[in-house]
């Protein structure tokens, strides 16, 4: 296995095992295991004692920031601090499932580095950001109380079912749905289901049956202005446009890297990548969607990560120059870049890769600046450990962390960006002229990012790939 699939192997949550040396190692010190409650007098590095699952997550959880949490040696303390400190913070245990477990993460000062209890974490799949949906699969729209179908999604429920974009709805059963609200609650259900529609296509008046199941939404969609390709990517997602069935099919032809790949190869010409509101997600996608522009050979980010060290107890940061394995499908094509201020880190990385080789231009507006990375870690009693554990920089080791990319066209009007991307695109001339912004934005500020009554929610996008720690079986 190459150093490349090494850094981007994807493991699927898993239960696991407790780690239960007597001592943790941080930085280059021992420190003894925590003194809790009614034990301290007898001191819990006697390994006869049996911990309780509390004690086992808390060291576990102590021990993936220790190695992982990129900031480790500035910012974790003792272990013993956090013990009992919870409460005291505000993380009432009516809320929080192991209170000083959230003041430890709360501690670290970074928005991204999160701990989810098993009760939280039970509420989201944290295997895959995109949810499964049981619809038609369809982009729709609604003028004049009549709705239209303007996509349909690539062997979705629509599709198979024989919708076209362009139908308009004249009924869904035996009811007529005036608006899109209508529309989505009546053409939802559960897996199996049967949905009737009567649609309107031409002069033409047709019924149509589909049959609900389990899709992933596509994130890149084709359009086309003045005959330009616009590619729009929405997110950055390991299991999109395919049936549930196929998810953890490796075979199967999914992710957001081979919905660029297959829109590109039918496509020519000029175009434009549009990544307006895109927050990023998982970074083999958005690696492998840069490759498609690219030459092998060319670099796209330098990332260091961080891993365990042989001594499996500290910390070892690892830096790595990412390069194309292959050229691209789109290698050669002239490229415009639509941008905003929520384009962040994942679409940032195909910023990089991209923009510095090929100085393609960006219009819209300047960048969030997200150049750091999360790991996704199961703990040992069912939460989930999230921790900022990369950093992220172009091929030249310089940084756009808080800083974001400059549009060359600083275009604010969402329209106007997209006819001036259209404008530079027909001449397929202009290269990027722009940088990096010179003062930080203050997107990573807090001293306290996991206050005591916040809400747990879990940051959509970003750049982000799963782990198992190394250390569980």
């Amino acid at each position: 296995m190459n150093q490349k699939n090494i850094l981007f192997y994807a493991l699927s949550a898993a239960t696991l095992l407790f780690w239960s040396a007597c001592t943790v190692k941080h930085a280059d010190d021992e420190i003894a295991m925590p003194c809790f409650g009614d034990h301290c007098e007898n001191q819990i590095n006697d390994d006869d004692r049996v911990l309780s699952v509390a004690e086992q997550e808390m060291l576990e959880n102590y021990y993936i920031l220790s190695v992982y949490f990129i900031d480790s040696k500035k910012k974790l303390d003792d272990i013993n601090l956090y013990i009992g400190q919870g409460e005291k913070a505000g993380f009432s245990p009516e809320y929080y499932e192991y209170p000083d477990i959230y003041y430890m993460y709360s501690m670290m000062g970074d928005d991204y580095t999160l701990y989810f209890g098993p009760y939280y974490a039970s509420k989201y799949d944290f295997s895959s950001s995109t949810d499964p949906i049981y619809n038609l699969g369809v982009s729709r729209e609604s003028i004049d109380s009549k709705v239209f179908i303007t996509q349909v999604f690539q062997d979705g429920p629509g599709d198979k079912a024989g919708l076209k974009a362009g139908d308009t709805i004249l009924s869904v059963g035996t009811t007529e749905p005036g608006d899109v609200g209508a529309f989505d609650r009546l053409t939802s259900g559960k897996d199996g289901d049967e949905i009737k529609l009567r649609v309107l296509r031409g002069t033409d008046t047709l019924d149509i049956s589909a049959q609900l199941f389990c899709y992933l939404e596509p994130t890149v969609f084709a359009s086309f202005k003045d005959s330009i390709p616009v590619i729009k990517i929405t997110s950055f997602e390991t299991n999109s446009a395919t049936n549930c069935a196929d998810a953890n099919d490796q075979n199967s032809a999914k992710g957001t890297k081979y919905e660029v790949q297959s829109i590109l190869s039918k496509t020519s010409g000029p175009t434009i990548i549009d990544l307006r509101g895109n927050p990023g997600g998982s970074i083999p996608e958005c690696i492998g969607a840069a490759e498609q522009f690219l030459s092998k050979g060319d670099s796209i980010v330098i990332l260091e990560s961080t891993t365990v060290a042989p001594d499996s107890v500290s910390q070892m940061i690892i830096t790595e120059r990412i390069v194309a394995t292959e050229d691209g499908v789109g290698k050669g094509r002239y490229v415009v870049f639509l941008a905003d201020s929520a384009t962040a880190s994942c679409s940032e990385i195909l910023l990089a890769g991209v923009t510095r080789n090929l100085k393609s231009p960006i219009v819209g507006q300047q960048t969030y600046g997200k150049g750091i990375g999360q790991y996704y870690i199961p703990t040992y009693a069912g939460g989930y450990s999230i921790v900022t554990s990369l950093r992220i920089s172009d091929k030249d080791f310089v940084t756009y962390h808080d800083k974001g990319f400059l549009p060359d066209y600083d275009i604010s009007d969402s329209l106007k960006a997209l006819e001036k991307a259209v404008e530079i695109a027909k001449l397929g001339k202009e290269k990027r002229t722009k940088g990096y912004g010179t003062k930080d934005q203050g997107h990573f500020k807090n001293a306290l990012a996991k206050k005591a009554g916040s809400k747990n929610a879990l940051p959509r996008g970003g750049a982000y790939k799963i782990i198992k720690n190394p250390l569980m079986k």
